[in-house]
């Protein structure tokens, strides 16, 4: 719920108010502020819990500190009697309220109490000093600019924009990590001087404009819990798979469910229906042979929810500036406009929807972790004469219709994906596990990357945003599945939804980030997630549990956008047209207009990668007209 916004170490007159406008689709349903001296904050609601009396900013009993909050305290039940049997006294029902008496109680380490997802500010008007926090996962954004004394922070950086003080200015060396990566990873931002507070983490602000930063958690990789049975194990993931359900069913409004027709999704619909006997689901589809929308409502069908299916189209890309403005940053991937349907549809019924994203993290569920734990046996086991000389000759010369056989991508490999996979392939053993991990899921390769920029931004390719090594210690799964969460989790899965939903006033709620399912997903063996071949083996030994048979042994379906389809579509050509003329590129500088047009011309293959490229730079270019340009 909400959005929350602030500035401190000075004044600007209708800041707040132009502020608190700009993010109305946060939290229609009300709002509040609070100054005092050289600090001010502010909030957008939208109700869910406690809907007469949670009215922000919300203070604790004597009036010293205010916190105003976005997002959800799921164990506030818990913690209200805890700090009620200590001595606090409560006027309202609200989660929020939770966070001063906690301040008040355990200082800082309140955030290693909450259970939920949240991003808050909570200034001590003794002080003056200001604390900010950020959930475990990142589920709910935080950005600031800090420059020359002077703070700004919102849930969204459209809010800070609002300052005379804050330039509008491409952060651009974090081109190469939104190509690379097809996002920005924090703590950078496509802004200039704009970042992220990183996921688990706290700042401290002092009255004098002294910062301090400090993580309050982390996945830890040790294995140091025994179990006498697998069957054990999968008892202690049914029950934090229950728990993390029923907290995160508790609202004061309904609370729907999206439903995919996998077994993420399918587990907790079938889990929320223990709790509510009336659930609406909604799923999303693409008309073409890679929509799972038949398999969605045959799930709906079979747990009994009531269920509602949105199409999308090439007709929705009209919607991709729209969509662009309210992600903040470019993410290189037009699935976002599905995101951004779902959620609006949804919308219509709820303000409240549970999502499984995080599953696939915790219980590796992507092919590319299939790939690259293959990858690792066959390095260990294959001597390198015998690779050098034998496998990668064989590699090259595979016709490329038969390596498709072996992906789960909608669209064919093609030469360009070939090219990437023999690279990876070629060069496993003298990489770091980021360095591997990126040399199989990019888009971007670093010689791509080169080739596409001009003479003046070739610098750019430094690769800054690669992060140090820290890759040492726990099974190669693990340490895999850790890296997500250190790299990607945030910028890539999460953004997605919080942006796309509170575009429509719509909370989406991820059990499979709970913290404590995560810690016990990191202790349970590797072989009980992820062998190469199986994927998610524990969750699906629970689905066999609580699903029909149909459901569990409904073969994996991607959920990509099926551009193969649609770049032909005069919207989508006339959308590229607009975006990735010669006059646009000359116009931006960063890429020679030759290159981008020989990309242009090899749309035509239909291949996956080309056509992944050509989104990124479209989402690149709508991102500059509409933030820089201001379109």
């Amino acid at each position: 719920m909400c959005g929350i916004f602030g500035f401190a170490g000075f004044t600007e007159e209708g800041l707040l108010r132009r502020m608190a406008d700009s993010l109305v689709h946060r939290g229609p349903d009300g709002e509040g502020f609070h100054s005092t001296g050289a600090f001010s904050m502010g909030m957008r609601r939208l109700s869910i819990i406690d809907l007469d009396g949670g009215w922000q900013p919300i203070f604790n009993e004597d009036n010293t500190l205010a916190v105003c909050f976005n997002g959800e305290i799921y164990n506030y039940v818990e913690l209200m009697e805890e700090l009620r049997e200590k001595g606090h006294t409560f006027r309202t029902r609200s989660d929020t309220e939770v966070i001063v008496h906690a301040y008040e109680e355990w200082g800082r380490d309140c955030v290693k109490r909450f259970n939920g997802m949240f991003a808050f500010a909570l200034h001590d008007t003794r002080t003056g000093d200001a604390f900010f926090a950020r959930d475990r996962c990142g589920q709910k954004p935080f950005y600031y600019w800090n420059e020359n004394g002077k703070f700004v922070f919102a849930s969204e950086v459209k809010a800070i924009l609002e300052s005379a003080f804050v330039p509008r200015e491409c952060n651009v060396p974090a081109i190469d990590a939104y190509l690379g990566l097809r996002y920005v990873p924090e703590p950078q931002t496509m802004f200039r001087g704009v970042f992220t507070l990183p996921a688990a983490h706290t700042l401290t602000l002092t009255a004098r404009g002294g910062m301090k930063f400090e993580r309050y958690w982390d996945v830890t990789l040790k294995q140091d819990r025994v179990y006498p049975s697998d069957g054990d194990m999968l008892d202690e993931v049914e029950r934090g798979l229950r728990e993390a359900v029923r907290l995160t069913m508790r609202s004061d409004v309904p609370v729907g469910g999206y439903l995919s027709g996998g077994v993420d999704s399918s587990l907790l619909v079938a889990l929320m229906c223990g709790h509510n006997d009336r659930v609406n689901t909604y799923s999303i589809g693409f008309n073409s042979p890679i929509d799972e929308t038949r398999d969605a409502a045959e799930t709906a069908r079979l747990l009994g929810t009531t269920h509602h299916e949105i199409q999308c189209s090439p007709e929705d890309f009209d919607l991709l500036p729209e969509v662009v403005h309210h992600m903040d940053r470019p993410v290189g991937d037009a699935l976002t406009i599905a995101f951004y349907k779902l959620a609006q549809a949804t919308a219509r019924d709820h303000k409240v929807v549970i999502s499984g994203e995080g599953a696939d993290e915790i219980f590796g569920g992507y092919s590319f972790q299939n790939v690259i734990q293959l990858a690792e046996w066959y390095h260990r086991a294959v001597p390198g004469f015998l690779h050098r000389g034998v496998a990668m000759p064989l590699l090259r010369g595979l016709p490329v219709d038969l390596l498709n056989r072996f992906f789960v991508f909608p669209a064919k490999l093609g030469q360009q994906g070939k090219a990437r996979l023999v690279d990876f392939m070629g060069g496993y053993g003298q990489r770091s596990l980021f360095g591997n991990y990126i040399a199989l899921k990019t888009l971007w390769s670093r010689d791509a990357r080169e080739a596409v920029y001009t003479d003046r931004y070739k610098a750019l390719a430094t690769e800054f945003w690669v992060p140090p090594v820290r890759d040492s210690g726990g099974q190669f799964l693990d340490r895999l599945l850790k890296l997500q969460w250190d790299e990607w989790l945030q910028d890539w899965c999460i953004i997605r939804q919080d942006k796309n939903t509170m575009a429509h006033s719509l909370e989406v709620r991820l059990p499979f980030l709970d913290h404590n399912l995560i810690d016990l997903a990191f202790r349970i063996p590797p072989r009980l997630k992820n062998n190469g071949f199986k994927d998610k083996i524990i969750e699906r030994q629970l689905a066999r549990k609580l699903l029909p048979p149909a459901v569990v042994n409904r073969p994996k379906i991607p959920f990509f956008l099926p551009m193969e389809f649609f770049f032909e579509h005069p919207q989508i050509k006339r959308l590229i047209a607009d975006t990735l003329n010669e006059e646009q590129i000359r116009k931006r500088g960063y890429f020679e207009p030759a290159a981008v047009k020989a990309l242009l011309a090899r749309m035509e293959t239909r291949e996956f990668v080309t056509l992944k490229q050509v989104m990124s730079l479209v989402i690149l270019e709508l991102w500059h007209q509409v933030f820089i340009d201001r379109r």
